[in-house]
């Protein structure tokens, strides 16, 4: 299995401008793309061109700017414009961003409508709802980024915990699913019994329906999102709906022993 699991390794020792598509042609209406932005530099997303920018603010600061409002974050942020809207972000220092365009079809506007979405949607990383599920152990901090049922058919979530905790293998043939490791994280992951080493600023695809999880040892840090596409929408959101249940407290390892 190892040999067919695609994962890739992000540069993110460039000092120039750049944006790589990742993991290519992997979930069909999905392409993550990450975004270097040197201090001082711009970048400008066209809107009206058939997808979402769902975007990771993972480091720097930046500046959003859409044509009424203009947002400044310096810490880990999810920010969504509307899809007709231009979008331009002016990095205050080095910043790197991760980009997830996900195509829209016909009938979003109706679910969107349904889900009372507003854009954009601007959800910093300490603000996201934090969730418990029957595969993670309660010493496990979960994070809905981008909860169901605001983006149609997707969702955005992260897992952190220190050595030793286990994430246990399970699989949702009803989910297509990216892992991308935030800069600190150092964990193995489990696809089918096997072990495979992810380390920091790496995207992973988990094959449709593979049994995974994720184990982390020692004193290592496992700090990942989990970018969810559903393929099967109606199943999906069931999934979720029955596996993540909110907290309704905020935790942070900064604030408790590791």
């Amino acid at each position: 299995m190892a040999d067919k699991i695609i994962m890739e390794q992000v540069d993110v020792s460039r000092r120039k401008a750049a944006a790589v598509e990742l993991c290519k042609g992997e979930i069909p209406g999905a392409r993550p793309v990450h975004h270097t932005i040197p201090a001082g530099q711009t970048l400008k997303l066209v809107g009206n061109c058939g997808y979402y920018y769902i975007l990771i603010l993972i480091q720097g600061k930046a500046s959003f700017t859409t044509a009424d409002r203009t947002d400044v974050y310096d810490t880990r942020l999810t920010y969504v414009p509307a899809s007709d809207t231009d979008l331009t972000i002016v990095a205050e220092t080095d910043v790197q961003i991760l980009e997830i365009q996900w195509d829209i079809f016909p009938e979003d506007s109706e679910m969107l409508a349904e889900y009372r979405t507003e854009f954009p949607v601007r959800v910093p990383y300490q603000d996201s709802i934090q969730y418990v599920d029957r595969n993670k152990s309660p010493k496990t901090i979960s994070r809905m980024m981008i909860p169901q049922r605001v983006i149609p058919r997707f969702s955005l979530g992260s897992v952190e915990s220190y050595g030793y905790d286990l994430v246990k293998p399970h699989s949702h043939p009803m989910l297509d699913q990216f892992f991308f490791s935030f800069p600190e994280n150092d964990m193995d992951v489990l696809i089918d019994g096997e072990h495979i080493p992810m380390s920091g600023n790496m995207i992973l695809h988990i094959p449709l329906g593979a049994d995974h999880g994720v184990e982390v040892t020692g004193d290592r840090h496992m700090h990942y999102m989990w970018i969810d596409f559903m393929p099967d929408n109606e199943l999906a959101l069931k999934r979720l709906d029955s596996s993540h249940i909110p907290t309704g407290t905020v935790r942070s390892f900064e604030a408790e022993e590791k």
